[in-house]
């Protein structure tokens, strides 16, 4: 079939197909593509006397209205810009002079004006996610709706979705795994259903959720306090970062059917996936590239992009940034390797590495032998200055289980390589910094603790 890759061709393609069939619910609502539909045209026109191409954030709580925005503005020929709304009022101050929309939807539908002079995007641009980088202000990763549909028509081919299943809108909408969700239902003619709570039981029985995107705290939430996931489950897509792997086993002993990934915001989520009949030791990677995404490493080990989900580039300073070579390639800063069954395995970040007596040291290839230890349920490890061997990694620990350094060493030691395995282990700090602690802070707590000790 032809798919649909603009918001026009999506509306008529769902309306000939399933007009009458549920499109979007929530716990006290759902609307057929039909109703959706009538709403978003109603709406679009509230942004029709808007400039084309002109962004308008909107701060994105998971809801029908912020989905109806989504669509009614694209209809409108404007570029949607989703943010978290839960940003302290600095962040988001910084971030709109970043973006400079022409409108703000802050939530519940209270509105702000934007900026007098808003930049015009170019005419392919539909969307800006802003993804977070290691340092300064988010990228502005700059996507279309046919990257999106791409993505979902890979994705269709590994997890199937049929018009009587219905995935749960648990990620937010502000990211591509949360958006992402929507654009894989409508392409099926199946239901998407935004939860209150995610793990509420009684919630996801009674409307019969088949598919589901976690992130691996989330599953182990779903495990830990025992949500009955009904018969009907299909898929449960993980993401988002490293899987221990007794969480893998958990779920395997569980009979849920998980399938890992990996996949970021340039490639409109998902670039590799496992399948439903993958091992545990296939679980343990990322699985193989899905259709329309290509994949390679090249001689540094960086994981390389390319396909028909790519992005188009970063908005940055009134212009887009086109970050490929020659061959449109785009370079990640994600080390892995890709073995001899084409599984890709993720190995770390590039700009995480340090050196520590001449080795190479990736600070996740260590937070993965820790969180595989039991007990453990998360675990950061940093480089901290050493007069002998230049850095030396250091880890802060959370976990249900208390483990003296020696014993750590001594579990470590199985897996990793004598230089390898941590110089310090430290508790997860608790109240000392804010929600989303950088790397600097997490080494600013390390050395005054440190310190104390000697």
């Amino acid at each position: 079939m032809d798919l649909p890759l603009n918001v026009y061709a999506l509306q008529d393609f769902t309306l000939q197909n399933f007009a009458k069939r549920k499109c979007l619910s929530d716990k006290s609502a759902s609307l057929t593509f039909e109703e959706l539909w009538n709403l978003v045209d109603i709406k679009s026109k509230d942004f029709r006397h808007k400039s084309p191409k002109a962004p308008i954030a909107i701060f994105a709580e998971n809801s029908i209205s912020t989905l109806i925005n989504f669509f009614a503005i694209w209809k409108a020929g404007g570029v949607v810009v989703p943010l978290n709304p839960k940003l302290s009022s600095s962040q988001k101050d910084k971030l709109l002079e970043q973006i400079r929309p022409e409108r703000v939807i802050q939530s519940k539908e209270n509105q702000i004006s934007g900026y007098e002079k808003s930049d015009f995007l170019p005419d392919e641009v539909d969307l800006l996610i802003a993804t977070s980088g290691s340092t300064g202000l988010p990228k502005l990763v700059a996507l279309t709706i046919a990257n999106f549909i791409w993505s979902a028509h890979g994705s269709s081919e590994n997890i199937a979705v049929d018009p009587n299943d219905t995935w749960l809108i648990s990620l937010p909408l502000f990211h591509v795994g949360g958006m992402s969700i929507i654009f894989r239902t409508m392409l099926a003619g199946a239901n998407a259903i935004i939860s209150p709570k995610i793990l509420d039981g009684d919630f996801i029985d009674q409307h019969r959720i088949t598919h589901f995107s976690l992130v691996a705290t989330l599953l182990d939430r779903f495990i830990q306090t025992e949500v009955s996931l009904n018969k009907d489950t299909k898929a449960i897509l993980v993401g988002g970062s490293k899987i221990p792997q007794a969480l893998i086993q958990k779920s395997i002993d569980l009979n849920l059917p998980i399938h890992t990934s990996y996949g970021c915001s340039e490639m409109a989520s998902q670039v590799c996936t496992t399948s439903k009949e993958a091992t545990i030791d296939e679980l343990m990677t990322a699985g193989k590239v899905l259709a329309g995404r290509q994949v390679k490493i090249n001689q540094n080990g960086r994981i390389q992009l390319n396909g028909k989900t790519r992005f188009l580039g970063y908005w940055q300073n009134q212009k887009l940034l086109r970050p490929f070579d020659h061959n449109g390639w785009f370079t990640t800063n994600d080390l892995g390797v890709i073995d001899k069954n084409g599984f890709l395995k993720v190995i770390g970040r590039a700009d995480r590495m340090f050196i520590s007596g001449g080795e190479n040291i990736h600070p996740e290839q260590i937070e993965q032998a820790l969180i595989n230890v039991e007990g453990i349920m998360k675990a950061l490890v940093i480089d901290m200055p050493s007069e002998t061997y230049g850095s030396r990694p250091v880890a802060f620990l959370q976990g249900q289980k208390n483990y003296s350094d020696p014993e750590l060493r001594e579990l470590l030691s199985k897996n990793l390589m004598p230089f390898q395995i941590p110089d310090v282990f430290l508790d997860w700090p608790s109240q000392e910094f804010s929600l989303k602690p950088s790397l600097d802070q997490f080494r600013r707590i390390a050395q005054k603790r440190i310190s104390l000790r000697n």
